[in-house]
């Protein structure tokens, strides 16, 4: 029975909006959204599932020594990304545009 449907209604919203804050890794997965590991922030590597502190800092600085990520498998060649693990982060991850694709040049050493 409901007594107050202003109530109710204000309730699923915060209900709604409140599944939404504990969960938001799980909603941007549904709905498809990857991250672009060559355009990525150390924050936003490390909000993927299997992507821990040490594991973002590296893909970080073998993206600085080797320059951009041509493909997901590149990912195999990051100390700390294994067979297993690579697989688990193709969902989370797609590969944006290449220096060469946009112009820029890679970093000399």
């Amino acid at each position: 029975m409901i007594t107050n449907p202003k109530k109710v209604s204000v309730f699923v919203l915060a209900l709604v909006l409140s599944v939404g804050l504990l969960f938001p890794m799980a909603w941007a997965e549904a709905a498809g959204s990857k991250i672009d590991i060559n355009a990525a922030s150390l924050e936003q590597l490390e909000s993927v599932k299997g992507v821990g502190p040490d594991i973002a800092q590296n893909i970080l600085t073998y993206k600085k020594d080797h320059g951009a990520f041509k493909t997901l498998d590149d990912l195999s060649n990051v100390k700390g990304v294994g067979k297993v693990r690579l697989e688990a982060l193709r969902d989370a991850f797609t590969v944006g545009s290449t220096p060469s694709a946009t112009g820029e040049t890679s970093p000399k050493k």
